[in-house]
């Protein structure tokens, strides 16, 4: 299957903004979730991680990033509508 669509974020045609879910702070994007699954997960197939990683981003066509908040400490995950 040919994948057709792209992550704004991850190609450079956008920034990610997200506010911390504790402390409301400015996160920072730390990419995409997937790539920190393990030492190969950055070089599997895109649809093949959407698969299996427990998000329903393949169908909603959203890239999951990792975010972190340098004020509070916090790790989440934040979703991107794909174009």
């Amino acid at each position: 299957m040919l994948y057709s669509h792209i992550c704004p974020v991850c190609n450079g045609i956008d920034d990610l903004r997200a506010n911390c879910l504790r402390c409301g702070a400015q996160t920072e994007d730390w990419g995409k979730e997937s790539d920190f699954y393990g030492p190969y997960s950055p070089y599997r197939p895109i649809n093949d991680l959407k698969m299996t990683n427990g998000y329903p981003d393949l169908e909603r066509r959203q890239c999951v990033h990792a975010v972190f908040c340098p004020s509070c400490g916090t790790t989440s995950s934040y979703a991107v509508d794909e174009l």
